[in-house]
C-alpha cells in the first residue's frame, strides 16, 4: 500500500526552499568577502555560483507557492506545472553557468597567469560551504520525494552541483598552497561535467512533465491490476495518466455487464476511486467512465 503524504511533510518542502535561499545568501555574503580578504579568484567565482542560485530559490519559491493553488476556472487541473517551468528554469540555468565555468577552466588551463597562492583561510570558507550544501541537499530531497514537488529536487539538486563544485575550489585552492596552479581548472572542468550532467536530466525530466508524458509502465500496470481486479469490472475500454506536477491524474474507462444498474455503476465507481487513492501513491484526479461490457466493442487498453 502507498504511504500517503502526511502535512508535516508538505509543511517540510513548503520550508525547505526558504532555508535554501537562507543558506544561499549566506554564502554570498561569506564566500565572497573571504574570497577578497584571502585573494582566492576561485572562491569569488563560487560566491558568484551562489548568486545564480539564491535567483533559482526565489524562482522556486514563487513557482510553489503558485503550484498549490487550487483549481480554478480558467485552470480547471490545477497549477501544479509551474513547477515544470520551474524545474526547467534551474536546469537551463545551471547549465548555462557550468558551461560558462567550463570555457574559462580550459581558457586559464592553457594561459595559465601566474598568481600569489590565495590565504588558507579559504580552505576553511570552503569546506564550510561543502557541508552547508550538501545539508541543504538532503534537507530539500526528503520532502521533494515525499510529496512529488519536481521544483523542490531542482532545488535540492543545484544544492548538490554548488557543493561539488566548491569541491573543485577546495581542491583548486590546497593545490595552489603547494603550486599546482593547475589543479584548480582541471578540477573545475570535471566538476562542470557532471553538474551539466545533472542539469540536462534536470532540463529532460521537467520538459516531459511539461508535454503531458504518462506515468512510469510499473505504475501504469499497477493500476491497471488494481482495475482489473475490482469486482463488478468486466475489462478496461482505456487508461490514461498524466503528471500535473506532484499530483498525478487518470482517465479510465471501465466496462461491465450490460446487466449493471446505473446505481451498481456508481458503487463500483466509487469503490475503485477509493482504491487507487489509497493504492497509489499522488494519484489525486480520477475519471471514470463506465460502457457495457459487449466482446466486439472490447478495446485494447
Amino acid at each position: 500500500m502507498a504511504v500517503k503524504v502526511d502535512e508535516k511533510c508538505r509543511i517540510c518542502a513548503h520550508r525547505a526552499s526558504f532555508y535554501c535561499l537562507a543558506t544561499h545568501i549566506f554564502q554570498v555574503i561569506f564566500k565572497g568577502a573571504i574570497g577578497l580578504l584571502t585573494g582566492s579568484l576561485a572562491l569569488i567565482a563560487d560566491a558568484t555560483y551562489s548568486m545564480a542560485d539564491v535567483l533559482c530559490s526565489i524562482v522556486s519559491l514563487v513557482t510553489t507557492h503558485f503550484a498549490e493553488k487550487p483549481p480554478d476556472k480558467k485552470h480547471p487541473y490545477g497549477h501544479g506545472k509551474m513547477e515544470f517551468i520551474c524545474g526547467t528554469f534551474i536546469g537551463i540555468v545551471l547549465f548555462t553557468l557550468v558551461a560558462f565555468i567550463v570555457v574559462v577552466s580550459i581558457a586559464h588551463l592553457i594561459t595559465v597567469v601566474p598568481h600569489p597562492p590565495p590565504h588558507f583561510v579559504a580552505l576553511i570558507a570552503v569546506a564550510v560551504s561543502i557541508l552547508i550544501n550538501e545539508m541543504m541537499f538532503r534537507c530539500a530531497m526528503c520532502p521533494a520525494k515525499r510529496v512529488n514537488s519536481a521544483a523542490v529536487e531542482a532545488e535540492a539538486w543545484d544544492s548538490r552541483s554548488a557543493g561539488l563544485s566548491s569541491v573543485a575550489v577546495f581542491v583548486g585552492v590546497l593545490g595552489a598552497q603547494f603550486g599546482l596552479v593547475s589543479l584548480d581548472p582541471l578540477a573545475a572542468i570535471l566538476v562542470g561535467i557532471f553538474v551539466a550532467k545533472i542539469s540536462l536530466e534536470l532540463i529532460y525530466k521537467n520538459l516531459t512533465g511539461l508535454m503531458d508524458t504518462s506515468l512510469h509502465s510499473d505504475e501504469i500496470n499497477q493500476i491497471r491490476e488494481l482495475v482489473i481486479t475490482t469486482p463488478g469490472v468486466k475489462s478496461i475500454g482505456y487508461l490514461k495518466t498524466r503528471a500535473v506536477g506532484r499530483r498525478y491524474t487518470a482517465e479510465i474507462q471501465i466496462l461491465v455487464s450490460p446487466t449493471v444498474t446505473v446505481e451498481e455503476s456508481h458503487i463500483i465507481v466509487s469503490r475503485l476511486k477509493t482504491t487507487l487513492r489509497q493504492r497509489i501513491e499522488h494519484l489525486e484526479d480520477i475519471v471514470i467512465t463506465c460502457k457495457p461490457y459487449v466482446e466486439e466493442l472490447k478495446e485494447v487498453a
